[in-house]
């Protein structure tokens, strides 16, 4: 998350299109699950008022728990560490993931937890992937999509003049 909202990080401009997505375009931002929470606690309010306006979708922490626990059973593997986002885009049928973990992408598409193959999300990693915000990778959760209209741009701008 710092990568998409700081501007100080030294990713940023990488994936500043993400951020643009979100706050002018139809992006949304899929949250959820206890250590996903605790991770990116410094953006809580943010993403609260994010789902206000329609632009975060939060998922419920016990589902997404859940899915964390049956995820760690199938796989164990030292360079696993990010059950929790699998269980993440498992239970939202999420398309697309923002990473710059390139340890994690193999299980982001792994087999045994995204079959068949159209099922498995697409990986943001670079600017280069900005092709990848486009319609076809929201998932059913995000739909309606409309792009940011002026009385969300002014929260928005309220809000994150404030994070």
């Amino acid at each position: 998350m710092k990568c998409v909202f700081d501007s100080s990080n030294a990713n940023h401009e990488e994936f500043k299109p993400v951020k643009e997505w979100i706050f002018e375009g139809k992006g949304k931002i899929i949250y959820g699950g206890t250590k996903y929470i605790k991770e990116n606690f410094k953006y809580s309010k943010l993403f609260g008022e994010l789902r206000k306006i329609g632009k975060a979708i939060y998922i419920s922490n016990n589902l997404v728990d859940e899915e964390e626990d049956h995820i760690s059973k199938i796989v164990e593997h030292i360079d696993f560490d990010d059950q929790h986002l699998v269980a993440l885009l498992r239970v939202s049928k999420c398309k697309l993931i923002c990473s710059l973990d390139s340890r994690a992408y193999p299980f982001f598409r792994h087999n045994s937890f995204f079959s068949p193959a159209n099922k498995k999300p697409k990986i943001y990693s670079r600017i280069t992937n900005k092709t990848l915000l486009c319609d076809s990778n929201f998932c059913d959760l995000c739909l309606p999509t409309t792009n940011t209209n002026n009385n969300q741009r002014q929260i928005i701008s309220i809000l994150f003049a404030n994070q």
